[in-house]
């Protein structure tokens, strides 16, 4: 960027805190009274009504409801000026029962805070923002639908933003799959008559040691994980059908070729040490992808994140990774998906919901819009960063991952 251009783009983002800080306490009131009123996926009225209340009132024109998806939203403001279109994306379900233990109540707001941002000063400056509603992320897949309809063409770029442990703009997600499976045996009564029966909790829980000892020999970045969803009927009785669930993630598709058939390994050769049955489905379709992350846009927002007094931190590539519908999508438009510092305590927790209301989040959620907005100036403003941005995509949408 050059000195004028970017002298030009401190003014803007300048007025652009200034709109989020008057919005605060609307976005924190919207945050809170998400988080007291946790819906899961598909069913977020009260949180799309709150926050399409916070767009109309900041002036964007609003659609509720997007193709088949009654809790999607767009908000939307177009500058007379020619430019590109930056989108924001707000997710605001929870996560039975966990509530809202990956702060969508804290990153949903931010991002219509970002958009709020960016929008006083799009006539300025040019292009359109969009403040897209994504429902769903927790086990709905929404932005899969929403992509598949339509709704993120002419996109140029886009961006949401997770609170964590730390300040990390060029986050992580990985590739995933998972099966169910179920073994099935011979019930019999556990002290007349146990050589009557064939035991398929055995058969769960040798396929789940082998699993531990295989977790040895795997590469580091291979995430597993599972769960009885059934382990038998009565403790005094053989059990004879036991059921799972398992989920395999890694960083790329080419880990997780190796690995799977070693993790079927196990689960097969419990039928056959046990003499149980075993039924399972690997899932099909295509995997959840890994999220590609655009590293020029990233460095763009690390530097947003330390202008306005935040510590960051380069991403660790053994820990601080998750899974989600922006990474499916990330393919299709330019993507980041920052973390901001909240709260130590893990994700997925029930104090991580406790962690999402208070001084600490609200705090996270403001320094979040001003990370974005500030970003979507720069994208703007700066047309061989948008370039670059751009070309980075297309060169590594281009590589399998």
């Amino acid at each position: 960027m050059n000195k004028i251009v970017s002298q030009e783009a401190s003014t803007k983002k300048a007025i652009a805190l200034a709109a989020i800080d008057a919005a605060a306490p609307t976005l924190i009131e919207a945050s809170e009274n998400i988080h007291d009123n946790v819906e899961y996926f598909f069913k977020e009225f009260k949180a799309q009504r709150w926050l399409c209340d916070v767009l109309k009132g900041a002036g964007f024109e609003v659609e509720e409801g997007l193709g088949s998806l009654q809790t999607a939203f767009r908000g939307r403001i177009k500058s007379k000026k020619p430019g590109p279109t930056i989108a924001f994306l707000s997710e605001f379900d929870g996560m039975e029962p966990y509530g809202h233990s990956c702060g969508h109540n804290v990153g949903g707001p931010a991002s219509i805070g970002a958009a709020i941002g960016l929008a006083s000063v799009i006539d300025e400056i040019g292009g359109e923002v969009i403040s897209l509603g994504t429902p769903g992320e927790e086990g709905g897949g929404g932005k899969n639908i929403l992509h598949r309809e339509g709704f993120f063409e002419g996109i140029d770029a886009m961006m949401l933003i997770y609170p964590g442990k730390d300040n990390i703009a060029h986050s992580r997600a990985l590739v995933g799959t998972g099966v169910s499976f179920e073994y099935f045996g011979q019930a019999a009564h556990g002290a007349a008559r146990p050589e009557w029966g064939i035991n398929a909790l055995d058969a769960m829980m040798l396929a789940f040691n082998g699993i531990a000892y295989l977790r040895q020999q795997i590469p580091s970045d291979v995430r597993i994980h599972y769960m009885i969803t059934k382990g038998g009927e009565r403790a005094n009785v053989i059990p004879d059908h036991t059921s799972a669930r398992l989920t395999v993630r890694a960083n790329l598709n080419a880990t997780l070729d190796n690995v799977i058939p070693r993790i079927d390994a196990c689960i097969v050769g419990a039928q056959t040490m046990t003499g149980t049955r075993l039924e399972r489905k690997w899932r099909e379709g295509p995997r959840n992808r890994p999220l590609l992350s655009n590293y020029t846009m990233a460095m763009a927002a690390d530097r947003n994140m330390q202008e306005i007094g935040m510590k960051t931190r380069p991403r660790d590539e053994l820990s601080g990774a998750w899974g989600g519908d922006t990474s499916n999508v990330s393919w299709f438009v330019p993507t980041i998906q920052p973390q901001i510092a909240m709260t130590d305590v893990p994700p997925h927790s029930h104090e991580f919901h406790d962690a999402a209301k208070g001084p600490a989040a609200q705090a996270a959620l403001v320094n979040a819009a001003k990370t974005l907005a500030m970003t979507g100036i720069d994208l703007i403003m700066d047309k061989e960063l948008l370039a670059a941005v751009k070309a980075e995509f297309k060169a590594e949408s281009a590589i399998p991952r």
